[in-house]
């Protein structure tokens, strides 16, 4: 428009008249507001959990409970809305209301529609009692009070002249503050302002050709998705076997719910930035003041006995608010179908055996394992350092107990496991099981043992002392050598498997140089010894090494 009136005044100047034409070309045009198209929700929802990390169900659970934990930040999930729009012809905005509430929204990605995606935008500002008042300023408004003679309700065509920061209404004619009165009151507002939700939305402007009825899928990143993982493990009254199940636990933080969804768990450790994080919904808190009864001073208001208006009778105390996350707990099995467990490129996926609804602030578990006679092999861990005092005892000391389960396809396990928290139970010929204790792994891949250390052994303890020790430099490279004799004391009823490991083992030139039995290479890479020591007896070794720095 700009150009058009510079246009007419350089006709003027130049004593050339403007034609009506030029004129009317050049005058303002209206542009009309493009048509508004809602989605009020999806149709199919599918969600995929992922975790950059194990995660301990437990201790998701008590962080759960804490007020300033924001648990609806973490975690990240994909999720994959299926929903239906109608478009008119040209130009128009379609509103994607009840996305998750931790949405993502430079994620998004919109299929299916005839053309093309010209603007996005992710709405933040939600509907509350103050951003209401803000948005509703000029409009007009119901008041409703009770007449404290009458008892009756009495309304009042009322305009919304200052917002959040201290409602006030025109109201007869005269101004005042929201509940200032001293009268009961409600406002009726008839609508709500146009962009306000009590859930975060999603918008795009596009333009189709013709108007038409169409199918498109959205698909964008949340946080407040979680899941974890969990073994139950009972030991046969020998020991050598057990009988495993494994459970995921879903955990839904946000405050959207997804019905009868079919739910997929990522496990493996998924590169996140710190940038992939929803942005925080604006909740705009409405602030009342009365004067005098509020001051224009911090602090506590002073007492006021002037009012001549009489006070309603006083509501009966609210109840407490509920806790800021309120879990529910619900275990999800059905017979004995069990998740599948799948390929995604380097990273294993589990698929839930039937659709279902990851309600909002909810944790929700599924079985995903179920082994029986598992083979289990107990071993007994010590852990040897050299010293430069010749001669001084160390211990005696208790060793760990650790089982293994070998993890081979040739094994009775032959699964990717994800890393979580074991609960072992000791299954007994004369009674019930009891509970033994518990153990954390890590993610586990086919192809590589899983150890869990479950205590130390007040059985099998060892000693061990330093007999030999030197060290040279040559070149600017120190070597240090040392020989050291170790003591295995078993006082058990039953003979132990014993693994010693020199704990210098992954210093730089680390080298075995006399050995009194024969080392070998574990299946965790590192060097040991392994003998039996049968019960009630004392077995012996000894052995130098040198290291280089």
């Amino acid at each position: 428009m700009r150009t058009g009136v510079s246009l007419i005044a350089i006709l003027a100047l130049s004593g050339l008249a403007a034609p009506m034409a030029l004129a009317q070309a050049v005058a303002p045009v209206a542009v009309a507001e493009p048509a508004v198209a809602v989605s009020s929700g999806p149709e199919a929802v599918s969600v995929v959990i992922y975790r950059d990390r194990p995660v301990n169900t437990v201790e998701l659970m008590r962080r759960s409970q804490q007020s300033w934990s924001r648990l609806d930040r973490e975690g990240l999930a994909l999720i994959v809305e299926t929903r239906t729009v109608d478009l008119p012809a040209g130009e128009a905005v379609i509103r994607f209301e009840g996305v998750a509430g931790g949405i993502v929204g430079q994620s998004a990605v919109l299929e299916g529609l005839p053309a093309g995606v010209i603007e996005r935008n992710t709405d933040f500002d939600l509907l509350t009692p103050g951003s209401l008042f803000e948005r509703s300023i000029g409009e007009t408004v119901r008041v409703v009070r009770i007449n404290p003679v009458t008892g009756g309700a009495e309304e009042h065509v009322a305009l919304i002249r200052a917002g959040a920061n201290g409602p006030v209404l025109e109201v007869d004619g005269g101004f005042e503050a929201l509940s200032c009165s001293g009268l009961t009151q409600r406002v009726v507002f008839d609508r709500v302002p146009e962009g306000l939700s009590d859930q975060p939305s999603l918008s795009v402007r596009t333009r189709a050709g013709e108007a038409g009825r169409y199918t498109v899928t959205l698909a964008y990143l949340a946080t407040g998705l979680q899941w974890s993982s969990d073994y139950v493990a009972e030991l046969a009254p020998d020991g050598r076997s057990m009988t495993l199940t494994g459970w995921l636990t879903l955990a839904n933080f946000g405050s959207t719910g997804f019905v009868d969804a079919p739910v997929q768990a990522v496990a493996g450790n998924l590169r996140t930035e710190y940038g992939t994080v929803p942005v925080d919904a604006v909740r705009l808190p409405r602030r009342a003041g009365c004067w005098p009864q509020d001051t224009t001073t911090e602090g506590k208001s002073p007492a006021y006995s002037g009012m001549t208006e009489p006070m309603p009778p006083p509501s009966p105390p609210a109840p407490p608010p509920p806790p800021r996350l309120q879990m529910r707990d619900e275990v999800v099995v059905t017979g004995s179908r069990i998740a599948e467990q799948g390929e995604l490129g380097d990273y294993k996926i589990y698929t839930l055996p039937e659709r279902t609804t990851v309600a909002a602030r909810q944790t929700k578990q599924v079985r995903f394992l179920e082994r029986r006679d598992v083979p289990v092999e107990r071993i007994y861990r010590a852990r040897i350092s050299g010293s430069s005092d010749l001669g001084g005892v160390t211990g005696p000391f208790r060793t760990d107990i650790v089982l293994k389960l070998d993890n081979d396809a040739d094994s009775a396990l032959g699964l990717a496991l994800p890393g979580g928290t074991w609960s072992l139970r000791q299954q007994r010929t004369d009674g019930p099981a009891f509970f033994t204790g518990e153990a954390r792994s890590t993610d586990r891949p086919v192809g590589l043992p899983v150890e869990l250390s479950i205590g130390q052994s007040p059985n099998v303890r060892v000693r061990y002392r330093t007999t030999e020790y030197s060290s040279s430099q040559t070149g600017g490279v120190t070597t240090t050598v040392y020989t050291v004799q170790v003591e295995v004391m078993n006082t058990g009823a039953e003979a132990a498997s014993l693994e010693v490991i020199p704990w210098a083992y992954f210093q730089p030139g680390f080298t075995i140089t006399r050995e009194s039995r024969e080392s070998g290479i574990t299946e965790g890479g590192y060097p040991a010894w392994s003998f039996a020591v049968p019960a009630g007896s004392v077995e012996r070794l000894s052995f130098s090494y040198r290291v280089e720095y």
